[in-house]
C-alpha cells in the first residue's frame, strides 16, 4: 500500500489509490511513525471470511439483523448523518463476521470519523485538461535517491544473515524485500500515525463504492486486535489502514504475517519492530501470490528494431511468441517457452524502452498492482546489488 502521496503525481494517483486498497499486504495513503505494542497471542490463523454489506440493505434483512445484534445505541464521534450507516454496520460484524456485541459496540464507539484520513483517500476529480505522461524513471528515482540507497546498504550490513536465511526459506531474493521496504516506509523510518481502526471505518462510511472492501478491513482490524491483545483503536498505520514496516493490510497481516522461526502457536508476528517477521511475512505474501524462486523479475529487450510490439503491450503471451517475434531480452531467462510474460513500454531517461516482465514482477504486483510500483522496487534490488556485491 501506498504511503507517500505527495511523491506521486496526479497521473497516476488514482490508479495508486486503487492499488493500495487492493493489495497490501499492501498499503495506501502516507505513512508514519508509531508503534503497536510488542505483543504475545496465539499464532496467526487464516482470515475469517467475511460477507459483503449489500449496499442497500432491504427492510427486512434490516429488521432480522435488528432482532439479533445489539445496534441501537449512538455513536457521538461520528456525524449525525452516518449513525443509521454504523448501526448496520455495528450489526453487520456480529451477525457476518462474528464478532460479540460487547467487543464491537464499545470498540466503534471509542473509534472517531477521522476526516483527513477520507480527504486523502479520495480520488481527485477528473481533469478536463489531457493529464501530462508522468515517466517512470521520475517516480523510480524519487525511491533511489542516495539517501534511500544508504538507507539500504546500512539495512543489508544489519540484517545480512537474516535477509539469507530468510530468502533461503522462501525463495524471495533480500534485495526485493528491501525494495518493498524502501518504498512502503524508508526501512521502517515512518510507519503510520492514523488510527487503522478509524482510517477503516471512516473509508467504509465515506467512500461508497470502496464500501465493502474497507468493511471487510474494518472486521479483519477488529479480529487482529482481538488476536494482538490490545485495545483496536492502538493499531497505527496509514490512512489506508496498512500498517508496519511492510504496509500490511489487516486481512494480509492476518493471513500472511508469521513469526520468524517460531513454531505453531507461538507469539503473534510483530510487523511494527521485528525485522524478522517483517521480512518473512513480507517473502510469505510472495509466496502466496505467485513467486517463483530463482526466476528473473524484468529484463530490458534488445534487437527489436523493426519488430511490431504493438500485440504483445497488453496482457500476457508465452514466451515463446515474442522469440518468435524478434523481442528477446538483452538477459536470457532460461525459461521454457510457455512461460506466460507481459511486455511493457517504460520511460527511461534514455526514452521509451521496453521490457519483458516475467511470472515474478505479477507477484510484486500482488503487493500493489501499479506497473510503477512494481518496476522501482525491482530497480531498487537491483541497486542494491550493484552495490553490495561491489
Amino acid at each position: 500500500m501506498h504511503k507517500n502521496w505527495a511523491l506521486l503525481p496526479k497521473t497516476i494517483l488514482a490508479t495508486c489509490i486503487a492499488a493500495a486498497s487492493s493489495a497490501c499486504a499492501t498499503n495506501v495513503g502516507p505513512v508514519n511513525p508509531p508503534a503497536a505494542p510488542a505483543v504475545t497471542a496465539p499464532a496467526p490463523l487464516p482470515p475469517l471470511p467475511a460477507a459483503p454489506m449489500p449496499e442497500q440493505p432491504s427492510a427486512a434483512l434490516t429488521q432480522k439483523a435488528r432482532s439479533t445484534c445489539v445496534s441501537n445505541v449512538a455513536f457521538q464521534n461520528f456525524p449525525l448523518r452516518y449513525q443509521q450507516r454504523l448501526q448496520e454496520i455495528a450489526c453487520h460484524l456480529q451477525e457476518r463476521d462474528g464478532l460479540p456485541a460487547g467487543y464491537v459496540i464499545p470498540a466503534l464507539q471509542n473509534a472517531r470519523f477521522n476526516a483527513r484520513a477520507v480527504e486523502m483517500m479520495t480520488p481527485p476529480p477528473p481533469s478536463a485538461a489531457p493529464a501530462t505522461p508522468y515517466p517512470w524513471w521520475r517516480y523510480r528515482d524519487r525511491f533511489l535517491r542516495q539517501n534511500r540507497l544508504d538507507r539500504g546498504v546500512q539495512f543489508w550490513r544489519d540484517h545480512a544473515a537474516l535477509l539469507q536465511a530468510v530468502s533461503q526459506k522462501y525463495g524471495v531474493s533480500g534485495p526485493i524485500l528491501m525494495g518493498i521496504l524502501n518504498i512502503e516506509t524508508g526501512f521502517g523510518t515512518f510507519l503510520g500515525k492514523f488510527s487503522v481502526l478509524n482510517s477503516n471505518l471512516s473509508l467504509a462510511l465515506a467512500l461508497p463504492g470502496r464500501r465493502r472492501f474497507f468493511l471487510h478491513q474494518t472486521a479483519e482490524t477488529l479480529k487482529l486486535a482481538q488476536r494482538l491483545g490490545v485495545p483496536p483503536g492502538t493499531l497505527q498505520g496509514s490512512p489506508a489502514g496498512a500498517m508496519g514496516m511492510s504496509q500490511f493490510l489487516a486481512s494480509s497481516y492476518l493471513r500472511y504475517g508469521v513469526t520468524w522461526n517460531d513454531p505453531p502457536g507461538g507469539p503473534m508476528p510483530n510487523l511494527w519492530h521485528s525485522p524478522a517477521d517483517v521480512l518473512a511475512s513480507t517473502a510469505n505474501f510472495f509466496r502466496g501470490h505467485g513467486w517463483q524462486p530463482g526466476q528473473p523479475v524484468l529484463s530490458q529487450v534488445s534487437g527489436n528494431r523493426g519488430t511490431n510490439v504493438a500485440p504483445f503491450l497488453h496482457g500476457r503471451h508465452p514466451l515463446a511468441q515474442l522469440r518468435a517475434a524478434g523481442i528477446r531480452p538483452e538477459v536470457p531467462s532460461g525459461l521454457p517457452g510457455s512461460t506466460p510474460v507481459g511486455l511493457l513500454r517504460l520511460q527511461t531517461e534514455h526514452g521509451p524502452t521496453l521490457f519483458i516482465a516475467y511470472p515474478n514482477f505479477y507477484a510484486i504486483m500482488g503487493y500493489n498492482p501499479n506497473t510503477y510500483y512494481s518496476a522501482t522496487v525491482w530497480a531498487y534490488a537491483e541497486a542494491i546489488r550493484r552495490i553490495v556485491n561491489g
